[in-house]
């Protein structure tokens, strides 16, 4: 009998704890509008950036200080064998990057904590 008890009760949490993660990814969809806030640290931690020599053979102009108050829309949602949601980002006036990169990828759940991507 303590073994069925034990059971139903692991069941029960894992359910509890699953359902904490999922709202998270639901929250985001697909042409969510975001908007890139301001660095965490100096540099952008939780958005994946090209480095500026990639930035510069593509013919763009390395500067990460022209994306804050960027508005952006979400192209795609994937989550990781972590559980952090992940998401590609698009201007939203249709402009690269950079001048050389249509979109960028960044750890949703790490950024929106942080505030580096604003709701």
């Amino acid at each position: 009998m303590k073994k069925v008890i034990t059971l139903v009760m692991s069941l029960c949490l894992v359910v509890a704890l699953h359902a904490n993660t999922t709202p998270l990814n639901s929250e985001i969809k697909v042409g969510t509008e975001l908007k890139i806030g301001a660095a965490s640290s100096g540099t952008y931690q939780h958005l994946v950036l090209p480095r500026k020599n990639f930035i510069i053979k593509r013919g763009g102009l390395a500067n990460y200080k022209s994306l804050k108050n960027l508005n952006v829309v979400v192209t795609a949602v994937t989550t990781n064998k972590n559980g952090d949601v992940e998401v590609t980002l698009k201007r939203k006036n249709s402009k690269k990057f950079f001048n050389s990169h249509p979109t960028i990828k960044a750890n949703y759940t790490k950024a929106i904590a942080e505030e580096e991507l604003i709701k």
